[in-house]
């Protein structure tokens, strides 16, 4: 199977909604519920947004209070090497005159800022294990919301406002529960409020029947809870994939003008819905997109011309979606249904190739409605395989071969059928005459590598449509699991928290989390308490337990949690190993090579080709062994049937 290949996301798994709770701004609470019903594009008139007018870093830590700038002037002072004339700058960074800032603080006997704990070993122990709950906790959100830019939102706890930045604009409300509350808004305000009310009293535009569906699927009870778990079901999906996706063009880089007309418009918005879900894919991949215009009499052009931040190199990229099948898909084995897609692919690849774009990535979605098993997706990918590399053997465009490209090939299923349950999406990747591409061929592990590099835009593209095919359904990234029915989530036990536990005698002590191991439904929980240590058993909740399973037990605050990983794929260990030593100084790398005379002719490389150097010889080395030992357990298993039989 191709690299990236995916099965289904998100099938059958149940949804989390948040229930609007009739707040909002003035406006919208002194609207009455019931002329509230039905008003789908009412949306807007519940939040406010305005752009942030200041652009400045914030590092998060805020200016220095006076405390601390008079005491690091102090401290400068007292050093008989460090003597400040009156009419001098302060020290302490102010601007100022020392005689009209911190001379007074320099004084004997004036009082100074609080002293700083840095030696102190509790609160040395204590910083790290928040440093710790930090890092798991950016682990967790990662699985949910990808590399690319993370989801900024905050509480005014005060006043019940939930704040939502999109790149430079900062948006509010009251009634935004849970991230698909906020999504459905900027769909909303991104579309326009004007067009969406005239549009909706037209009743074509396919936006407003997946609505429509969505408000009679999930009713109100005013004394239900905030938060509920249902069915996903295909018309929620289609909606909910959008306005994730033009969150993700918005928060990434910017929505294309072009792109928003082709949406508001019912007869091209099924193919600029999936031209969104592709350009969603590369914005977060980390590349700056353009929507490129045709114009009468200009050459062909793609839809979208994207700029890696990486690489830097640009890549000119098509987006076509099958509208319709003529023959039954429920059996993709048959050979009616094989002909009509081996037709469909090699359509699209000519018409692809025939407009000769340069570094081409082509997107082409199958959109087959019955499309819900792994199993059925492999065969068709199978299929599509083979149809490509007939097509670089046999195809000519104006009698010159066809030239180099990535094919991508997606399914979402809900797009073609709205009423579906579940929201399962298929991809995978597949080149055209790339002799270096590193998948589905012979290679060895060194070009494998080099080849790996090489397309590394591409592959992070796919990670990234990835990213833009799962929804998130909390803002801060905290487990859905976790939810309860006020939209909060649980608190669960992390490292460096004291907890009650039972020491070896079975009394109770407050003891430290040092570390945490989940099991199914239990964890062992190692603890100290007074220079002892000892493990405890710790049932887990349901969600807890659910959260661990599918995030590891970062969800425990475990900086360090991670699925297992392959040594029979050397890419796996390759990426393992490239963020293992991201951080090796000039003098390690050097040692590295010196301590290996196979790659003694390294050493004076620039740091960063050193660090990949290392981490290629780690990887080499790593892979190899394991291969090694595959077959020496290949050979004693063969060994021992002889024996017995």
């Amino acid at each position: 199977m191709a690299k990236g290949c995916a099965g289904p996301r998100g099938a059958g798994k149940p949804l989390q909604i948040a229930v609007d709770s009739a707040q909002g701004t003035t406006e919208a609470t002194t609207r009455p519920r019931s002329h509230r019903k039905g008003l789908l594009w009412a949306g807007l008139q519940h939040a406010c947004f305005v752009p942030i007018a200041d652009h400045r870093a914030v590092d998060g830590r805020g200016p220095p209070s006076v405390f601390q700038r008079h005491d690091a002037a102090a401290q400068l002072c007292d050093d008989p090497k460090m003597k400040t004339g009156r009419n001098e700058p302060c020290p302490c960074g102010s601007g100022k005159k020392f005689k009209k800032c911190c001379l007074d603080a320099s004084k004997p006997g004036v009082l100074r800022g609080p002293p700083m704990p840095e030696r102190d070993p509790a609160f040395l122990a204590h910083a790290q294990a928040m440093l710790r709950q930090h890092q798991a906790a950016e682990n967790v959100r990662q699985q949910q919301q990808g590399h690319g830019n993370p989801i900024v939102s905050w509480m005014d706890e005060a006043n019940g406002y939930r704040f939502v930045a999109v790149k430079m604009t900062v948006h509010w409300a009251k009634n935004w529960v849970l991230f698909p509350n906020f999504l459905e808004y900027f769909m909303k305000k991104t579309l326009g409020n004007e067009w969406g009310e005239r549009e909706r009293s037209k009743g074509q535009h396919p936006l407003f029947r997946w609505l429509q569906k969505t408000e009679a699927y999930t009713p109100h009870k005013p004394d239900g809870p905030k938060v509920k778990s249902i069915v996903m079901m295909g018309f929620i999906a289609c909606w909910l994939h959008l306005a994730y996706a033009l969150y993700l063009i918005a928060h990434h880089d910017e929505v294309p003008k072009l792109l928003l007309k082709r949406l508001r418009d019912p007869v091209s918005f099924k193919p600029a819905y999936y031209e969104t879900v592709v350009g969603a894919a590369l914005a977060v991949a980390g590349m700056e997109i353009t929507c490129a215009e045709t114009k009468t009499g200009s050459a062909p052009t793609p839809e979208f011309r994207a700029r890696s931040k990486a690489s830097g190199k640009t890549y000119e990229v098509e987006a076509k979606r099958k509208d319709s099948w003529r023959s039954p898909t429920g059996d993709v084995t048959s050979a009616e249904f094989q002909r009509e897609l081996e037709g469909y692919v090699r359509d699209q690849v000519y018409k692809a190739s025939k407009k000769r774009l340069t570094n081409p990535v082509y997107w082409f979605e199958l959109s087959i409605p019955t499309m819900m098993a792994e199993a059925d997706w492999r065969v068709v990918a199978e299929k599509v395989e083979a149809t490509i590399r007939d097509a670089e053997n046999s195809m000519t465009v104006d009698g010159q071969p066809i030239a180099p490209a990535y094919v991508v090939i997606t399914n979402h299923t809900f797009l073609a059928n709205e009423d579906v349950t579940g929201n399962s999406c298929f991809g995978f990747l597949h080149p055209i005459k790339m002799d270096d591409y590193p998948f589905g061929r012979s290679m060895e592990i060194e070009a494998a590598l080099e080849g790996y590099d090489k397309h590394r835009d591409i592959f992070w593209l796919m990670d990234a449509w990835k990213t833009a095919s799962t929804v998130p359904t909390t803002f801060d990234g905290s487990p859905p699991e976790l939810l309860n029915a006020d939209g909060k989530s649980q608190s669960t036990v992390k490292i460096g928290d004291v907890i009650d536990a039972p020491d070896m005698d079975g009394k109770i002590v407050r003891a430290t989390v040092e570390e945490i191991c989940s099991m199914n439904d239990h964890a062992m929980v190692a603890v100290g308490a007074n220079g002892h240590h000892w493990l405890v058993k710790m049932p887990l909740t349901a969600g807890e337990a659910q959260a661990a399973s599918r995030y590891t037990d970062a969800v425990f605050g475990k900086d360090n949690a991670s699925r297992g990983l392959r040594e029979s794929d050397p890419f796996d260990l390759y990426d393992w190993y490239l963020k293992a030593h991201v951080t090796m100084t000039q003098e390690q790398v050097d040692a590295f090579f010196e301590q290996n005379p196979a790659v003694a002719h390294c050493k004076g490389l620039p740091l960063k080709e050193a660090r990949v150097r290392v981490a290629r010889e780690y990887t080499k080395w790593t892979w190899m062994r394991s291969q090694q030992d595959r077959a020496a357990k290949a050979q004693q298993a063969t060994a021992a049937n002889e024996a017995a039989s």
